[in-house]
């Protein structure tokens, strides 16, 4: 199984108090429930102290690159050792 990284940005990373983590996922499904499981409760948690509440999945609220393309343009795709998963929050505002 593969091994991946996944890179926390901006707020994700100071509301998990984490700048890395790494996985054993087979696709990107299996990694992003992983992270779902992982680091969504605690993320949901921090963000409703501040006010804010999180619906859906976390990647619904996420922007997520694989080395460096966004998933929206990759679909499903298996993973491989040494790929990089980047989390960003979605930017909004004007």
């Amino acid at each position: 199984m593969p091994s991946i990284t996944v890179r926390f940005y901006s707020l994700w990373r100071s509301h998990l108090g984490t700048e890395t983590a790494t996985l054993q996922a087979v696709d990107l499904d299996d990694a992003l429930s992983q992270i779902e499981e992982k680091f969504a409760s605690q993320l949901r948690e921090k963000l409703k102290t501040s006010g804010v509440d999180l619906g859906g999945e976390l990647q619904d609220n996420t922007l997520i690159l694989l080395n460096g393309i966004s998933l929206r343009n990759l679909g499903s795709a298996e993973l491989q050792d040494g790929d990089i998963l980047h989390v960003f929050p979605r930017a909004i505002g004007g």
